[in-house]
């Protein structure tokens, strides 16, 4: 978010929300008859995310271009889905990708998410990061191991999952246990789901 924020964009909406089946289904009906669509749902679904509204000139691209390839073994390390993304599709963002998308995803997250545009959104933001960001630990690179080692080594035990909800709890203050075990689930979905495509 800082590193968002520190290109110049204007924050216009910020909130943290649990993200209902229904909105999900609806923010990725694009990709409703692909095989993947499950998993979207349950992954944005599992655990809060952060929704915002940035605005200001050549903010799609400038996003898009800090955020990274979508598949993180594809993002540069410089960007914030090759430093923090975990895997595949675990990649810590979405970002509309065309006028025309951010004009219906927005219209959707304000209407269906209840997400509203105001003044505040800036300050709101920079008081959450700050309450973040201020133990300075980053577990990104552990949680990335475990899942890279657990694929190669087609582990697809429980102890897995242990271990990542392990992680995940690390850092999830004021986060209740069901969406630590939700958001580590997803996760273990996907390493199943790499494995057995190696099988």
């Amino acid at each position: 978010m800082r590193a968002l924020l520190d290109r110049g964009y204007s924050l216009c909406a910020f909130k943290e929300m649990k993200v209902s089946k229904e909105l999900a289904e609806m923010h990725y009906d694009v990709h409703r008859e692909k095989p993947f669509f499950p998993w979207l749902v349950e992954f944005i679904t599992s655990a809060r995310v952060l929704v915002m509204i940035f605005e200001g000139p050549s903010v799609i691209e400038g996003i898009r271009e800090a955020l990274g390839a979508t598949f993180v073994q594809k993002a540069s390390p410089e960007t914030l889905r090759g430093k923090y993304g975990l895997y595949g599709g675990i990649n810590i963002a979405h970002a509309s990708d065309a006028p025309e998308t951010a004009a219906k995803e927005i219209r959707l997250w304000t209407e269906k998410g209840g997400v509203i545009e105001a003044p505040s959104a800036q300050s709101e933001a920079i008081r959450y990061i700050e309450s973040y960001t201020r133990n300075g630990v980053d577990y990104t690179a552990e949680i990335r191991q475990l899942i890279t080692t657990a694929i190669q080594n087609n582990d697809k035990s429980t102890a897995v999952l242990q271990s990542l909800e392990d992680w995940l709890s690390k850092d999830a203050r004021n986060i209740e246990t069901q969406e630590v075990h939700a958001l580590a689930s997803a996760i273990f979905s996907l390493i199943r789901e790499e494995i057995d495509k190696k099988e």
